[in-house]
């Protein structure tokens, strides 16, 4: 591998299985290791929604992304019910001033269903990449030479071809898993998966007796080919391709023999058939090792524009949270507010001894001599004056009982003030949503000016509408402007 990786490492993770992955070897982990390593998986392609789109080359990266995820809600097939992830990709087009988009969406209920027991004991996932993606992971090897590369892929449960240009991803097409040829051709899974690891789609090779089961796994695969011919060449205008010029057959590390004489009676011949596998030798997995290794690239920021679908961000530690830093500022208020009586309380114990003592020794000089006459005169005037202080401390303690006696009306209020925060901070952070200020006006209404670079407008629409859900009576917007690619909203929130 070349010298520019990074040393960090990360946990890859496939279903109930953890490994610490160094961007060269697995270690077996738990999931605990998650806390102190990025951590990342992939989704399959049955829980993706997927679609392109053509825009304008002129369009800057935020204002792209935020039409690319209003044409998903609008052309893509999202449910308005369901909260999504969405990620793209882009590739500018040479011959037109226009680009391509290809975009990505995953449902949280989905993602939830795939990675909740996980969640429940790691509560992040930094990232989770679509698996046919991370093929691009494979030029990161120092003598790959990018081409117009075929990577097929042949599973157990799903199946898959994906096409990369000068070593980046423009296309996919799903195929037939190892159950569903199986299922076709009438045997069981382990049994194709045996005649496809022997014998591959070379008739000369199978046994008389398997002869049956060649001419119809042949046609199936013809079908295959037809449509990632069809595929191959729906992008060779937009991109510029003349062809496919290598496949790579990701298989267990096995050979599909006979594949290339199925893309020659479609008229692409000399197509060399490679098998994928791990870099020196290794006897990885390499579908798993690939997988990993793209999501290892992602976290050390050698991949320009990764592909994340994880809504299960990292969290900041609490203290430097603004709930956090909020929580700390009224802890120090509350211990000053305390602090301060039992100051004067203390001092007033203190003078009242002292008067006691003078008062003490006056009576005792007073008995023995008239010349300390006029110090007592004198002490007595300094015992009234005392006495006066100690009557304004007692009236302050007075004045602080009674902020006592108060101070349930008062936390009522504020505690409700510190919901409507919370709920705000809450519900911002939920939609990924920044807020330029929050003004509260008493215990009944507030302000959010909202401002989102990576959303849209239905996400601001289902902020209010969380408003709603919450238990409060109204949320409106006064107003809602675009500001270089920049939506901005001032939202009002009645209780």
């Amino acid at each position: 591998m070349g010298e520019f990786l990074s040393t960090k490492q990360i946990v890859y993770f496939e279903y109930d299985k953890f490994w610490l992955f160094d961007g060269q070897s697995f270690t077996p982990c738990d999931v605990k290791a998650i806390k102190d390593h990025p951590a990342g998986t992939c989704v399959p392609l049955s829980s993706l929604h997927t679609n392109s789109f053509k825009f304008l080359s002129s369009l800057g990266a935020t204002e792209r992304q935020i039409q690319t995820e209003i044409k998903m809600h609008e052309e893509g097939g999202l449910s308005s019910e369901k909260d999504y992830e969405i990620a793209s990709c882009h590739h500018v087009l040479e011959f037109e001033n226009s680009s391509i988009v290809e975009a990505f969406a995953s449902s949280h209920e989905d993602l939830d269903a795939f990675f909740g027991e996980t969640i429940k004991e790691a509560k992040v996932i930094d990232w989770i990449a679509p698996s046919f993606i991370t093929y691009e992971s494979y030029y990161s090897q120092d003598d790959i030479e990018t081409k117009t590369d075929l990577f097929f892929y042949l599973g157990e449960t799903a199946s898959y071809a994906v096409l990369f240009h000068e070593g980046k991803y423009i296309a996919h097409r799903q195929t037939s898993s190892i159950e569903a040829l199986a299922k076709e051709v009438g045997v069981d899974p382990v049994r194709c998966h045996r005649l496809l690891s022997e014998y591959g789609l070379t008739g000369e090779k199978y046994p008389e007796e398997e002869k049956i089961f060649f001419d119809q796994l042949q046609s199936i695969f013809a079908k295959e080919v037809e449509k990632i011919v069809h595929t191959t060449n729906h992008k060779r205008g937009l991109f510029g391709i003349d062809g496919i010029e290598r496949i790579f057959i990701d298989f267990k590390g096995k050979s599909l023999e006979g594949l290339e004489s199925i893309y020659a009676a479609y008229g692409m011949e000399g197509i060399p058939l490679e098998i994928l596998a791990c870099p020196d030798d290794s006897e990885l997995n390499a579908h798993q090792f690939y997988k990993a290794m793209y999501l290892y690239l992602c976290a050390n920021g050698k991949i320009p524009e990764p592909l994340n679908l994880s809504p299960y961000e990292r969290q900041a530690p609490w203290f430097k949270r603004h709930s956090g830093v909020f929580l700390g500022v009224c802890a120090a208020a509350l211990l000053l507010g305390l602090i301060h009586p039992i100051y004067y309380f203390t001092q007033d114990i203190i003078l009242q001894e002292q008067i006691d003592s003078l008062t003490l020794q006056l009576n005792q000089n007073e008995r023995k001599t008239e010349a300390l006459t006029a110090e007592l005169n004198t002490l007595k005037a300094h015992s009234k004056e005392e006495g006066a202080k100690v009557k304004a401390l007692q009236n302050s303690t007075i004045a602080y009982q009674v902020t006592l006696d108060t101070l349930p009306i008062m936390m009522d209020s504020r505690n409700i003030r510190q919901k409507m925060m919370y709920d705000a901070i809450n519900i911002l952070q939920q939609y990924k949503l920044s807020a330029v200020s929050l003004e509260q006006l008493g215990t009944k209404e507030m302000n959010i000016h909202v401002i989102a670079d990576y959303t849209k407008r239905a996400t601001i629409a289902k902020f209010m509408k969380k408003w709603m859900a919450s238990g409060y009576s109204e949320a409106r917007t006064d107003e809602i402007y675009l500001d270089e690619n920049i939506y901005e909203s001032k939202i009002k929130v009645l209780r």
